[in-house]
């Protein structure tokens, strides 16, 4: 008797965090929070905020302590925004986390369908 094994897709996007040079709406220092929380190969979390003033669709980038570090672009949200909505399994990574005067950190996103 044959036995049917379902292999998972995986789609693999890099791309960096944007808006890290602002403070969160509670004035927390996203810079800070990098520095204090992300390192290189720490599991971060997405999640959408569909009530952003300027972009339905803004997709928040959170450390391992749900603490907000910035966002992903436009383009990276409106592609990333339907798995979240969908419940479709997410790994996201801090690839790199660097910078002299500004911190900055580069994602590894993959969405498990």
């Amino acid at each position: 008797m044959a036995k049917i094994i379902k292999i998972p897709s995986v789609f693999v996007y890099e791309t960096k965090v944007v808006g890290v040079s602002l403070n969160n709406a509670d004035g927390s220092s996203r810079q800070e929070i990098i520095k204090r929380e992300v390192a290189e190969d720490d599991k971060l979390q997405l999640e959408a905020e569909p009530t952003n003033p300027y972009d339905s669709n803004a997709v928040q980038v959170l450390s391992k302590n749900g603490n907000q570090i910035g966002y992903l672009n436009k383009e990276m949200a409106e592609t990333i925004k339907p798995a979240l909505d969908n419940q479709t399994e997410i790994h996201v990574t801090a690839k790199w986390v660097n910078g002299e005067k500004m911190l900055g950190v580069g994602l590894r996103i993959e969405l498990v369908s």
